[in-house]
This record gives C-alpha cells, structure tokens and sequence, in this order.
C-alpha cells in the first residue's frame, strides 16, 4: 500500500463558499458531538435511578437491560443526530464500496495494535501519579458494564467486536471523516482519531482510542472505504473482548484466587488455553510495537494536494473556536475527569 495519502478530486469551490461550508460543518460536528455527551450523561443518570430495580433481578437479565439502555443512548441517539446533521445522499454507497489495498491495509494491524497497546500501557504508568485522587477513577474506568459470569461476558463480547466496530465505524470513519474530507485528509483523519477518543469517555481510554483512530483514519482515506476499518476495529476489540470472557470462566477465577493466596492451583484444560492465549497477545503486542517502529523510521513526508489554500494552523482555530465544539470540549472535559455535571443532575432528582 502506498504510503502517500491522495486526496480525493473535488469541484472547484469558491474560497467564500467553501469558508462558509466549513464552518458549518465544524458547527454541526459540535452539535452531534453535544448529543453524545449528554447521552452519555443521561445513560449513567438513567441506570443510576433505577439500580435498586436490578438488585431484584437474575443477574444476566439486569446486565442485559443495562446493555440496552446503553444501546440506545451511546449508539441510537448519536447516530441519528449525525446522520440528520452531517448525512449525504449516497455516502454509504460511497463508504462502503470493494477498498484498494486491502490484504497490504491488513497487514498494518499488528502495528496498529502494538501502537495503540504501547499508548495504553504509558496511559496506565501516567494513572499511578493519580491514585490517591479522585481523578484516578476516570482513569479505572474502562468499562461501565463489567461482566459477572459467561452469560454478560458474552453480551459485551457482541457489544465489542459486533455493535461497535459497525456503529463506530458508519460514524466516524464513514459519516464525519466524509465530510471534513474536502477541507484536507489529514485534517480530517486527526479530527476524527480525536473525536473518537473522547467519546470513549475516561481517561484510560482517551489516549489509545485517539491514536488508534488516526490510524484507522488513514486506512479508511488510503483504501477509500471503511470496510477494512470495520474488519480491523472488530479484531482489536475482540483480543480484549476475548480476555474478559476468559476471566468470566469459573475455573480460571479460581486459578488466580489461588495463585493470589500463595497456593499451588491445578491447571485444567481452560486454564492452559488462557495462558496459550495470553502468549500469543503478548507476542502481537511485541511484534506490533517492532513494527510500529520498523514503519515509523521508513515513513517518507506525505505530498499531499493542496486542496484548499487555507492554512491548517487556521483550520485548526476556526474548528476549536465553533462554540458547540467549545461546549463539546467542556462536556468533554467534565466526561474524562470528575464527571460533576451528571453526579449534580442525579442528585438533584434523586432528591426531589
């Protein structure tokens, strides 16, 4: 696959026009990305009100209500205000259509991967000068809806590799990166990593989540589709999706209370299938992070077309100065640090 990204033909558009587009554009993304905060926010205030409901209820049942509500407000809602706000006619023919350089866009997983992990594992170091803090829970929360038992264990494997390489794909590789697309590829790759990580909504996650976006950015701009990002976001997923369903297992939960106590545990068969697919993350993991390096040392510069002549810094500024994208950067803030803002909402209702 080359190495060059192409910035796709466009109409000649006058200066003017095409200033007035952009900020528009730049002022709908704030809106859509408003809409996945306070959905967000009301998810959590939702679940929140009606916990005491669930402690009634069979385990499985209640994490799987859990998952819906979480469905509906972290995947319908949003997805609906970007296809009303940012949809064309025609762009899913467009954003899915057969990608060029598949097999050598597949190959680039394992650096992905290793990268992403790599920023993981610094993001996890950074969280230890926070531990005493109240900070650090942003940083511990890497998912809301922890799995107890096969059964949720499951439920969330599907949320992994099936719901959210779809929805999140359409969204941001597809519908967002689309449309920032004529103001220059890489501006609309690095937005769009951007967005995507902070809408994972904790700090645990932000800082991977961003750079894995780039990167799936640059896969769906180089092969002109996001089926291979579809492919490759519900392979990451599933390495971690795997791990959680490994440790849902009974046998394995025993494994390592004993090994915690000092003892001397039987390895049954599940217990050695865990550990060989332990080895062969930890190998991905090594191997990606080698190659990561191996094609950062042999990236050439990008010529890319001009395709507009305003400058990126002004770019930059005019879309950090919309003030729906300044409220979606307060929202944000308050999503990835001490979450004030529904806590407040919550116990305002929880006191009427």
């Amino acid at each position: 696959m080359s190495e060059e990204i192409l910035v796709p033909e466009n109409e000649a558009v006058p200066t003017e026009d095409k200033m007035r587009s952009f900020k528009s554009v730049c002022v709908r993304i704030g809106i859509t990305m408003i809409v996945v905060f306070v959905a967000r926010a009301a998810a959590s205030i939702l679940l929140a009100l009606i916990a005491p409901m669930f402690e009634e209820m069979d385990q499985l049942a209640a994490y799987a209500i859990e998952s819906v509500i979480s469905f509906i407000f972290l995947y319908i809602i949003p997805i609906a205000s970007v296809l009303l706000l940012l949809g064309e006619k025609g762009m899913c023919k467009r954003i899915y259509k057969k990608p060029i350089y598949f097999s050598n866009a597949m190959g680039m997983f394992p650096a992905f991967y290793g990268l992403a992990i790599f920023v993981n594992i610094l993001t996890m170091l950074v969280s230890l000068l926070f531990k005493e803090t109240n900070l650090n829970d942003s940083f511990n929360t890497v998912n809301e809806l922890q799995p107890e038992g096969i059964g949720s264990a499951l439920i969330l494997l599907v949320q992994l590799v099936v719901i959210a390489p779809i929805f999140e794909e359409f969204w941001y590789r597809g519908v967002v990166l689309e449309r920032l697309k004529p103001y220059g590829n890489g501006f609309a790759i690095f937005v769009t990593g951007i967005l995507f990580g902070l809408t994972h909504g904790n700090l645990q996650q932000v800082f991977y989540a961003t750079t894995l976006g780039i990167c799936l950015g640059y896969i769906a701009v180089t092969t002109k589709s996001i089926v291979v990002t579809t492919i490759m976001h519900a392979m990451f997923n599933s390495i971690s999706g795997l791990l959680l369903l490994f440790m849902s297992v009974p046998q394995i939960q025993d494994y390592m209370l004993e090994l915690q106590r000092g003892g001397d545990p039987e390895e049954g068969g599940i217990v050695i299938l865990y550990f060989i697919y332990m080895f062969a993350v930890v190998m991905l993991l090594i191997t990606g992070v080698l190659m990561a390096v191996w094609k950062m040392r042999k990236i050439k510069k990008y010529r890319v077309e001009k395709v507009w002549e305003v400058s990126a810094a002004k770019r930059w500024g005019i879309f950090f100065s919309r003030i729906t994208v300044i409220i979606m950067l307060i929202l944000a803030a308050d999503t990835l640090t001490f979450r004030f803002i529904p806590t407040a909402i919550y116990e305002l209702i929880s006191g009427l």
